[in-house]
């Protein structure tokens, strides 16, 4: 009996351990069902993202405060939201950049096609983007000074519903549209404008505004990120395999994954959709050399306040880096 005894605490200490719970991460998504955010959907279905809790944005909480009192760990929205945030006194920093660029097109009103033919033609042009800050605006922008003028050399029409901005196209109200996936198509098929900018390649990105352009990004607080670096890492490591799906596999087969509930019940207009997206998302996670700046020289111009930011705080690329090398680093 006193040999069993003394054999139980050299069993116990033999014994394996049981393993920490993971920390369960939220996540939340500035609306799942938009297609340029299909990304989420993916690595949601594939299993990359265990562990992770996706929550759809919400009407009654600001995203901001969310993610400020650590209701939420992270944020998938687009990168300007980093330098909006800090010229507020809110450190927010991307941690993973999936979009790198704008995934827009641009088109030009069938009456205004002969008077603007490229970016040094839109002086006194009319464009119908978002809001002053919004990413849309921030495109017409883009072009305006890679044009070489003002951001101030236009005039700026708000949004509203597709159809009522093909009637102010064609009634001669407006000259351009800044139209982001699917809703370039619809005007051109309404056959009221024509393709005048496709922000949707990087090539192409590069060949119009002199560089790529961020969109999509996964961004935390850097408190939360200094605190927590395992959370931005198990971010990374989801989403740095979910880009490698995506440059791997045919819009079919990504199509494949992609649930009815997010496509809707038609599949082949979602498919033709998604087509159109996919390059936006050519990078392997990490922000482009000079990316960032970019942006940020042009949301600066429209507000002087952000140039105080500091560009290389917005975002850091070392945990898609250790993504990338495998987690061999850690």
């Amino acid at each position: 009996m006193k040999r069993i005894a003394l054999l139980f605490p050299l069993i116990c200490a033999a014994a394996p351990a049981t393993p920490p719970a993971r920390q369960r991460i939220v996540l939340l998504v500035d609306e799942m069902k938009a297609i340029r955010n299909f990304p989420v959907v993916l690595a949601e279905r594939l299993g990359y993202l265990e562990g992770v809790t996706v929550m759809n944005i919400r009407d009654d909480a600001s995203t901001a405060e969310m993610l400020t009192d650590g209701r939420v760990d992270a944020v998938m929205a687009y990168y300007h939201h980093t330098v909006v945030a800090r010229a507020a006194g809110r450190d927010f920093e991307a941690v993973v950049t999936l979009g790198v660029t704008p995934g827009i097109k641009v088109l030009v009103a069938n009456h205004a096609r002969d008077k603007y033919k490229t970016l040094e033609d839109l002086e006194g042009s009319r464009i119908i983007a978002g809001g002053a800050g919004s990413s849309k605006t921030t495109v017409a922008n883009a072009l305006l000074m890679a044009g070489g003028h003002a951001i101030s050399g236009y005039t700026r029409i708000a949004n509203e519903s597709k159809d009522k901005i093909a009637a102010t196209l064609q009634s001669g109200g407006a000259d351009l549209v800044v139209a982001p996936t699917p809703d370039g198509a619809y005007y051109e098929a309404q056959g009221v404008a024509t393709v005048f900018a496709d922000l949707t390649t990087a090539e192409s990105t590069r060949k119009i505004l002199g560089a790529l352009f961020p969109s999509s990004t996964i961004y935390m607080t850097s408190e939360r990120v200094k605190a927590h670096p395992e959370i931005a890492q198990r971010l990374a490591d989801g989403f740095v395999r979910t880009l490698k799906f995506i440059h791997s596999h045919g819009p079919e087969e990504i199509l494949a994954v992609i649930p009815p509930e997010i496509s809707g019940p038609d599949r082949v207009t979602y498919l033709r959709t998604l087509r159109e997206e996919i390059p936006m998302f050519a990078g392997d996670g990490r922000m482009p050399a000079g990316a960032a700046e970019h942006e940020w020289r042009v949301l600066a111009e429209l507000t002087p306040k952000y140039k105080q930011v500091k560009v290389e705080e917005t975002y850091t690329n070392s945990f898609v880096d250790v993504a990338l090398r495998g987690g061999d680093a850690r």
